[in-house]
C-alpha cells in the first residue's frame, strides 16, 4: 500500500499542491509568530544582560521603601551618604549611583523635545562608564560639571553635533546649558526606554532633576573578591535596614530579565491568536480538498478493494498521504515563516506603539517542532474525515457506471439539525448569561465561550440553508447574466456540505474583522459620548508626560482671572492604599461639579459628598465589598491614616480611555492628607461666545513662561483616542488579512477540484451550447456566490457577537454605544468578494480550454 500511497501523490500531485498552499501559509504564519518572539526575546535579554554584565553587586531601595516613598517623587533612601559608603567597603573597585530621572532638552527654538508627547530624561553618567549601562560610540563621557552626553537617536533626528551646547530644562523650570562632549548608546532601546536622554555628571544630574538620592548603586567588585562576599561586605557596612536591599550581580541580572519579560507585554499571545486562526481556516480548506480527492478517486478506491485491500488499508493509504502532503508543506511553510517574521515586526513597528527592536530572525527547535507538529496534526485531522468516508466505497463500485458522488452527498440527516438546534440555544443562552455579567472579564470568557458554540451550531446548520440562501443571492445574477448564473446557483445547491465548508473558511476571517471593527468603532463613539456627558472641558493644563512635575497652585488662580475663561477647576491626585489596596485616589474643587465633572452617580448623592467623607468607584466598592455608610481607610503621607464615611459611589469608565479616580476625597481633606507641592491637573472651560483663538490664546499666556506644563484640549484627547483605535484595528486588520487569503485559496483550491471532478458535466454543457465564456461566467458567479454567503455570514456573526460584548460593557461599565460602521463592513465584503472572483479566474480559464471530446472520452 505504501507504493500505492506513493504512485497516489504523484497522480495528484496538482491537486495536492493547491492543497498544500493553505497548509503553507497556516504553518509560515505560526513560524513567523514564534520566530519573531524568539527574535525579539533575544535582543531584549543580551541587551538587558548587558546593562547588567558589569555589575557585581547591586543596592536597591526595598519593596517596602519604594511603597512608603511612592507619593515623593524625588526621595530616596540611597543617598549620597550611602554611597560613599559602599564606596568604602573593602573589596569595592568602583561604584556608581545609577539614576534616571525626568529633565528634557529643548530646541534651537526654545521648545522642550518630546517623543509621542513625553518629555525626555537624564542619566548619572558615572566616572567608569560601564556601570552606566551604555556605551560611548562618539566623543567621551562627561567629566565636568559642565559637560554632558546625548543619546545617538536624538543626535541624528536632531543634527546635534559635539561641541555644541544643548539645553536642559531643570526641575525648577530654569534652563541649563551644557556642553555636548559625546554621543551613547544604549543597547536594545537607544533612548533608554524610547525618549531623549542627556547624561551628566551624576552631582549635576541630582541637581538638574531635583532628586535626593539615586534609583540604585552599581558596585563592582575588586579582583579576587566573589560577588557573594562582596554583597555579604556592604549588607554588613550598611547594617540592618528595612528600607535597603542588596542583591548579588547574578540576582541582579535575573530580575533584570524578569522585568523585561513584564515589559514584553502580551503581544506574542496576540500573534499567535491570529496564526490560530489561519490554521484553522486551512483545515477547513484541506477537508474540503481531501473531501473531493476522495471523491474523484472513489473507482480507484473500489478497485484497490477488489484486488484484497481491506477498509484498514485503504484508511491508513488516505492518511499516510495527507500526512506526507502535511510534512512537506509545513517544511515550505518554516522555510516562509523566516520571511513572515521579518514582515510581522516591519508590521507590528508601524502600527502599534510597542517597541520593536532590530536583529537578525531566530530560529529555536522549539519553533521547529511546534511549526512541524501544527501542520501534521491540522493536515491528518482535517483529512481523517474524508479517509473514514473512503473506507466505505464497496468493492462492486469498480466496474460501475461512475455515479455523481455529489449529488448523494448532499442529503441532510435529521440529526445534523437537532445538533445544530441544540448548540445554537445553548450558545445563545451562554452569551445572554456573559452580558449579564458585572465582572468584565469574566463576562468576556463568558460570552467568548458562547459565541464559539454558535458558529460550531452554524457550521452545522450550514449545508441546511445554503440551498435557500443561495436561491436568494443567485436571483439577480440569473436576471443579469442568465444560464451560466442559474447553473452556478445550482452546482453550488448540489453539494451543501462542500459549499458550507468552504464558506466557513471565509466567515471566519471576515467574522473577526467585522467583530473587531464593530468594537472599536462602538469604543470610540462611546469615548466621545461619555466624555461630554460627563467629563467635558475645552482645555487641560497638564505636567508634560514623564516630566514628574506638578502644576504650581497659582496657574489655576491665574486663570480664574482670565475673561476668556468661565470655569477652572484644579484636579489633584497620586497612589496610596485603602483599606489596605493599592488605589488612584483624586479630588477636584466643589466648584467643579455639575460642570467640569459630573460623576455618573450609582448610590448616594453629590450633595451628602463633604468634608470628612469619601466617594468610591463601583469597581472598587464591588472589590472592598462596600457599601454606603461604611468606613473607609485612606493612607496618607501627613495626615496617617484617615478614617471617611462612604457617601456616594460612582460609576467610572476606566477601560475606555476616561480619567477618573478609585476614590475622591474632599479637595480640602485631600490637601490636608497629602500636601502636594502642585495640582495634578487643571481643566477649564472657555466662556461661552468666545472663539477658541482668543480662549487658546488665555490659556497659553499664563502657561507660556512654564517649560515643563502641556496644554492640551477635549479635540485633542478624543484625536489621540481614535488615532490609537485606529491602529489597533489596522494592526488587526493585516493580520487577520492571513486568514483572508487562505479562505479565498481555499475557492479557488475548491473550484479547480470540483471543475475536475465535473469534467464530463462540463463537457456535456459545451456539447450543448455553453460558450467557453459562459463556462468561465459559471465558474465566476460559483465562486461569488460562496463567498457572498461566507461574507454575509461571517458579518451577521461578527455584528452580532459585538453587539453582545458592548451589551456585557454597558452592563458592568455604565454605558455602551453599538456603533456599525456600515461603510467599513461593505467595502469588507466587496473586498473578499472582489478577491474570490480573482481566484476564480484560473480555475474558469482552465474549464473553459478544456477539450470536449477528451472530456467526455475519459468519463
Amino acid at each position: 500500500m505504501l507504493r500505492v500511497t506513493l504512485a497516489g501523490l504523484r497522480a495528484y500531485k496538482l491537486r495536492l499542491l493547491l492543497s498544500s498552499v493553505s497548509i503553507v501559509l497556516g504553518v509560515a504564519f505560526i513560524a513567523g509568530t514564534f520566530m519573531m518572539t524568539d527574535s525579539i526575546n533575544q535582543v531584549f535579554d543580551h541587551s538587558y544582560a548587558r546593562a547588567a554584565e558589569n555589575v557585581d553587586a547591586a543596592v536597591q531601595p526595598s519593596d517596602a521603601a519604594k511603597q512608603r516613598l511612592a507619593a515623593q517623587p524625588g526621595v530616596t533612601v540611597l543617598t549620597p551618604e550611602v554611597l560613599n559608603a559602599v564606596r568604602r567597603v573593602d573589596g569595592v573597585a568602583a561604584v556608581a549611583g545609577r539614576l534616571k530621572a525626568p529633565a528634557p532638552m529643548r530646541d534651537a527654538d526654545g521648545q522642550v523635545m518630546t517623543t509621542d508627547g513625553i518629555a525626555g530624561s537624564a542619566l548619572a553618567i558615572p566616572d567608569d562608564v560601564a556601570l552606566s549601562g551604555g556605551t560611548v560610540v562618539e566623543g567621551a563621557p562627561p567629566h565636568r560639571p559642565g559637560e554632558a552626553v546625548v543619546d545617538k537617536d536624538t543626535v541624528a533626528e536632531r543634527h546635534l553635533r559635539i561641541g555644541q551646547d544643548v539645553q536642559v530644562v531643570a526641575h525648577d523650570q530654569r534652563v541649563r546649558r551644557f556642553r555636548l562632549v559625546g554621543v551613547m548608546e544604549f543597547g536594545v532601546d537607544n533612548r533608554a526606554n524610547g525618549y531623549t536622554v542627556v547624561g551628566l555628571r551624576p552631582d549635576v544630574a541630582l541637581s538638574v532633576t531635583g532628586h535626593t538620592g539615586y534609583d540604585q548603586i552599581d558596585v563592582r567588585a575588586a579582583s579576587g573578591v566573589s560577588q557573594a562576599q562582596l554583597a555579604d561586605r556592604i549588607r554588613t557596612v550598611l547594617g540592618p535596614s528595612a528600607d535597603l536591599s542588596v542583591l548579588t550581580g547574578q540576582q541582579y541580572t535575573r530580575a533584570t530579565l524578569l522585568h523585561r519579560a513584564k515589559i514584553a507585554g502580551n503581544l506574542p499571545q496576540i500573534l499567535l491568536v491570529f496564526s490560530v486562526t489561519a490554521l484553522l481556516v486551512a483545515a477547513f480548506v484541506i477537508y474540503n480538498t481531501f473531501t473531493i480527492l476522495v471523491t474523484q478517486r472513489m473507482r480507484q478506491l473500489a478497485l484497490l478493494r477488489c484486488v484484497g485491500a481491506t477498509r484498514n488499508q485503504v484508511f491508513v493509504s488516505t492518511l499516510l498521504e495527507a500526512a506526507v502532503v502535511g510534512l512537506l508543506a509545513s517544511v515550505a511553510g518554516l522555510f516562509a515563516g523566516i520571511g513572515i517574521a521579518a514582515g510581522l515586526r516591519s508590521v507590528v513597528g508601524a502600527l502599534s506603539t510597542a517597541a520593536v527592536p532590530a536583529g537578525g530572525v531566530v530560529v529555536h527547535s522549539t519553533t521547529v517542532v511546534a511549526a512541524l507538529t501544527a501542520g501534521m496534526v491540522v493536515t491528518v485531522a482535517a483529512a481523517a474525515v474524508p479517509a473514514r468516508a473512503a473506507t466505505t466505497v464497496a468493492p462492486i463500485s469498480a466496474v460501475s457506471q461512475q455515479p455523481d458522488t455529489t449529488a448523494s452527498r448532499g442529503r441532510i440527516g435529521a440529526s445534523r439539525l437537532w445538533v445544530a438546534t441544540v448548540l445554537g440555544i445553548t450558545g445563545i443562552a451562554v452569551i445572554g448569561i456573559g452580558t449579564r455579567s458585572t465582572d468584565l472579564y469574566a463576562g468576556i470568557k463568558v460570552i467568548g465561550a458562547g459565541c464559539a458554540t454558535v458558529f460550531l451550531a452554524v457550521l452545522a446548520i450550514g449545508p441546511v440553508v445554503v440551498g435557500p440562501l443561495t436561491r436568494v443571492l443567485g436571483w439577480l445574477p440569473a436576471k443579469v447574466l442568465g444560464t451560466p448564473a442559474k447553473l452556478a446557483a445550482a452546482n453550488a445547491r448540489r453539494n451543501p456540505r462542500r459549499t458550507a465548508t468552504t464558506m466557513a473558511a471565509l466567515s471566519v476571517g471576515v467574522m473577526l474583522m467585522s467583530l473587531f471593527t464593530v468594537i472599536q468603532d462602538s469604543a470610540l463613539v462611546t469615548q466621545s459620548q461619555w466624555i461630554e456627558s460627563h467629563n467635558p472641558y475645552d482645555y487641560s493644563v497638564d505636567p508634560l508626560a514623564g516630566s514628574d512635575q506638578s502644576v504650581p497652585f497659582t496657574v489655576a488662580a491665574e486663570l480664574r482671572r482670565k475673561p476668556e475663561l468661565a470655569h477652572v477647576a484644579a484636579v489633584d491626585g497620586t497612589k496610596t492604599d485603602v483599606n489596605g489596596r493599592p488605589s488612584d485616589v483624586g479630588a477636584v474643587e466643589s466648584s467643579a461639579y455639575g460642570t467640569l465633572f459630573r460623576p455618573n452617580v450609582r448610590s448616594g448623592s453629590l450633595t451628602d459628598f463633604t468634608a470628612g467623607t469619601v466617594a468610591v468607584s463601583n469597581e472598587l466598592a464591588a472589590t472592598l465589598h462596600l457599601k454606603l455608610g461604611d468606613t473607609v481607610k485612606v493612607a496618607t503621607p501627613r495626615a496617617g491614616t484617615v478614617t471617611a464615611r462612604l457617601t456616594l459611589i460612582y460609576q467610572v469608565y476606566t477601560g475606555h480611555g476616561i480619567d477618573w479616580f478609585d476614590v475622591l476625597l474632599p479637595r480640602d481633606d485631600f490637601l490636608r492628607g497629602f500636601a502636594p507641592a502642585g495640582d495634578s491637573q487643571v481643566r477649564i472651560l472657555a466662556r461661552e461666545g468666545v472663539n477658541i483663538v482668543d480662549s487658546r490664546t488665555a490659556v497659553q499666556d499664563v502657561v507660556s513662561a512654564l517649560h515643563l506644563l502641556h496644554i492640551g484640549s477635549l479635540a485633542e484627547k478624543k484625536s489621540d483616542l481614535s488615532g490609537s483605535a485606529r491602529s489597533t484595528l489596522t494592526l488587526f486588520t493585516v493580520m487577520l488579512a492571513m486568514a483572508i487569503v487562505i479562505a479565498v485559496l481555499g475557492i479557488a483550491n475548491t473550484l479547480s477540484l470540483s471543475a475536475v471532478e465535473r469534467s464530463r458535466e462540463s463537457a456535456l454543457l459545451r456539447a450543448l451550447g455553453l460558450s467557453r465564456g459562459g463556462m468561465m461566467k459559471m465558474l465566476w458567479v460559483e465562486a461569488v456566490l460562496t463567498a457572498l454567503l461566507g461574507t454575509l455570514i461571517g458579518l451577521l456573526l461578527g455584528v452580532s457577537f459585538a453587539g453582545a460584548f458592548e451589551q456585557l460593557i454597558g452592563h458592568s461599565q455604565g454605558g455602551a454605544v453599538l456603533s456599525v460602521p456600515i461603510a467599513k463592513l461593505v467595502a469588507y465584503a466587496l473586498i473578499a468578494t472582489g478577491a474570490s472572483l480573482c481566484a476564480a479566474l484560473l480555475p474558469g480559464s482552465r474549464a473553459a480550454r478544456a477539450s470536449v471530446v477528451t472530456a467526455l472520452a475519459d468519463a
